[in-house]
């Protein structure tokens, strides 16, 4: 009976460390996310630029060029706030750094989103994608997205797209 109980106890304490673990794993990933949205929001682009992982972006110049940017044409990154729901309906969407072929650059990541009010008063939400549990927590993507539900919004969501891209 006292190996069952020794057996039961080393278990239990093997499944709290890898829950231990796992938590503090996730608590990085957000760690990292909310370092990421700080630089933003205290507008230190290069800083923000260079929690990328270097696979995903060689250049940190011109990626803090692209947030300095989107800073200047869309504004909103001092009012981001997490939200808990992805954005529903039609979008019009802008990653940073930019992929050429999205089909093959689909990497697994976790997510948080943030929605904030752009310069204009609409609103406009972020996703923040991080390295998945078994890499460091590195910033994989930025994303932007614009509603465009109707005629009016697709139409200034195009337009704003249009002026980042430049």
């Amino acid at each position: 009976m006292r190996f069952r109980s020794a057996a039961f106890g080393a278990l239990a304490l093997c499944t709290s460390l890898v829950s231990h673990a796992s938590a503090y794993d996730d608590a990085s990933r957000a760690a990292a996310a909310a370092r990421f949205v700080a630089a933003l929001q205290h507008q230190r682009f290069q800083e923000a630029a260079a929690l990328f992982s270097p696979e995903v972006t060689r250049d940190t110049a011109a990626t803090a060029h692209t947030l300095k940017r989107i800073d200047d044409t869309v504004g909103g990154f001092s009012t981001m706030q997490p939200v808990t729901r992805p954005l529903e309906g039609k979008t019009i969407r802008l990653l940073v750094p930019p992929r050429k072929n999205v089909l093959f650059g689909v990497q697994k990541s976790i997510q948080f989103r943030y929605a904030s009010t752009a310069g204009d008063g609409k609103p406009v939400y972020y996703e923040v994608h991080v390295t998945p549990d078994d890499k460091p927590p590195q910033v994989l993507s930025f994303a932007l997205q614009f509603p465009a539900a109707d005629a009016q919004s697709a139409q200034r969501a195009s337009r704003l797209a249009a002026a980042i891209d430049r």
